[in-house]
């Protein structure tokens, strides 16, 4: 389980001495998004940078990713790198008993009101587990359990109603206003099969004396997808 911090805001705790020369600037990528800060938070303050790129290559265990901001960066696999299928979902995926994580922004009505929500693997359950402000005003970010979902999601889709979640988590829990338009991601276990030249990924990795170790890999977009 993972302890409750506050979530990394958009730049990172500096990287250590022993980062190789060159990598001072991955460390001003922000992490956006629960999954991200589930999958960091251990690692955040340590220094973790967030690489979005495409992947060029995979050989063995070393992995290839061409960002625009940095041009060509290589990474280790770690020995227990952890590969995230990152697809598209609809609210009817939004259910209770799903472990989910969701940023939402506290709104005029005192309400919080999601603006997305990501739906983890049974495997993820408990990652960033709880309740926390955001660098943006008056965002959080919350992960836990859905203990209930009120409302129609037909009519919650379509505009004509509303739907509410019950998230718990350590400690408490919060209530969640779910617009029609939020974007919901469903997370699945991957393999390395999905580190196919083109696909869009964002690695967490760690530094080393001899470059970047990948710790997590969120594939987001798959090559010729």
């Amino acid at each position: 389980m993972l302890p409750a911090v506050h979530a990394p805001s958009a730049a990172l705790a500096r990287p250590p001495h022993s980062a190789p020369r060159g990598w001072q600037r991955l460390w001003l990528l922000p992490l956006t998004g629960c999954a991200l800060v589930a999958l960091a938070q251990p690692a955040a303050r340590r220094g973790s940078p967030a690489i979005n790129g495409t992947v060029t290559s995979l050989q063995g265990q070393t992995l290839q990713v061409e960002t625009r901001a940095n041009g060509p960066i290589t990474l280790t696999l770690g020995p227990q790198a952890r590969i995230i299928d990152q697809e598209p979902a609809t609210l009817s995926d939004v259910k209770a008993g799903r472990f989910i994580g969701t940023t939402a922004v506290q709104r005029a009505d005192g309400k919080l009101h999601a603006t997305e929500i990501h739906i983890f693997p049974e495997s993820m359950r408990g990652a960033g587990e709880g309740h926390y402000s955001m660098g943006p005003p008056n965002t959080t970010m919350t992960n836990g359990n859905v203990e209930a979902v009120t409302g129609n999601v037909a009519q919650a889709t379509s505009g004509s109603g509303r739907l509410t979640l019950r998230i718990s988590y350590k400690g408490g829990q919060s209530r969640v206003e779910v617009p029609p338009n939020v974007t919901v991601t469903l997370m699945q276990t991957g393999t390395r099969a999905l580190l196919q030249p083109g696909a869009s990924v964002t690695v967490l990795a760690q530094p080393s004396p001899t470059g970047l170790v990948a710790g997590a890999i969120i594939v987001h977009g798959h090559a010729g997808g």
